[in-house]
């Protein structure tokens, strides 16, 4: 277990301090917190890789003021070879506010040992394609999954077949839940509120959103760490595209043409989102 609490510097209030400590620049985005657990992870990682041994997080939560993370601590030569490919670097607009992440590492599909390569060049343009907006640089992190959803599902089952033991259940029984429905494999996240706020739109529902975004072929589930947070595996040109159907449907005011959100709108969405119920 490890705990953490300045929480100023982790989630880029003192973003060089940061880098001294933790060997990560971290990226003052509204996902901050959940970045501040992966900047964490990623430096156990790296101090557990010198003696040969790789971390295999249980669960890391962001409760209150502080951050804490439970992890497994295996020793394999061979296995922390793999390393890289458990790291990313983060890219950010600083108009629209969207992310990429890169990874570090790469594997050859040619190459039948599977050793990590460095990976090719950023995947992010000199200026956003969505909004014509910089890039800023953060990481790296820890982008492999940042929970054992089975040990948390397992968890949560016991703590509900002996709830009169906790005195603190309502609050461990949530957590747990919404780590159990966290998707995995999509590191970070978006808020719905902040993606509206660019645009100067009205809000969709988060019932409309899920299924827009499900009715699209893609995954998404909430955060612990931000009861406003969508994470999805759907890239940011799908989700701009879905809120530019919503305000063809909720025509917004006009705006200047220089700012992000009238730059966005400006673009015909590639996708026609139905924001029908999901099954």
């Amino acid at each position: 277990m490890c705990s953490a609490t300045d929480m100023a510097v982790l989630a880029g209030g003192n973003a060089e301090v940061c880098f001294s400590k933790y060997g990560s620049y971290p990226v003052r985005g509204k996902y901050r917190h959940e970045m501040a657990l992966r900047i964490l992870l990623a430096c156990m990682e790296s101090h557990a890789i010198r003696h040969k041994r790789y971390i295999v997080p249980v669960i890391s939560v962001h409760m209150d003021f502080y951050i804490r993370v439970f992890v497994r601590i295996f020793t394999s030569a061979s296995t922390v070879k793999s390393s890289p490919l458990k790291f990313s670097h983060v890219y950010q607009c600083v108009g629209c506010n969207s992310f990429h992440l890169q990874n570090v590492g790469r594997i050859n599909s040619k190459d039948k040992r599977n050793i990590p390569l460095p990976n090719f060049c950023p995947t992010v343009p000199q200026e956003c394609s969505e909004c014509g907006g910089k890039f800023v640089m953060g990481g790296p992190i820890w982008s492999d999954p940042i929970h054992d959803r089975d040990w948390a599902t397992s968890i949560l089952s016991n703590i509900r077949a002996t709830s009169g033991l906790y005195e603190a259940y309502a609050k461990i029984s949530a957590i747990l839940t919404s780590v159990s429905e966290e998707l995995p494999n999509a590191p970070l996240f978006v808020s719905l509120h902040s993606i509206c706020a660019t645009l100067k739109c009205t809000n969709p529902t988060m019932v409309m959103f899920h299924s827009a975004i499900r009715n699209a072929g893609y995954q998404i589930s909430g955060s612990h760490a931000d009861p406003l947070a969508l994470k999805t595996d759907a890239p940011m040109s799908v989700i701009w595209d879905i809120m530019r159907c919503w305000v063809k449907l909720h025509p917004v005011k006009s705006q200047p043409e220089n700012l992000p959100g009238s730059r966005i709108l400006s673009q015909e969405p590639q996708l026609q989102a139905s924001f029908s119920q999901a099954t």
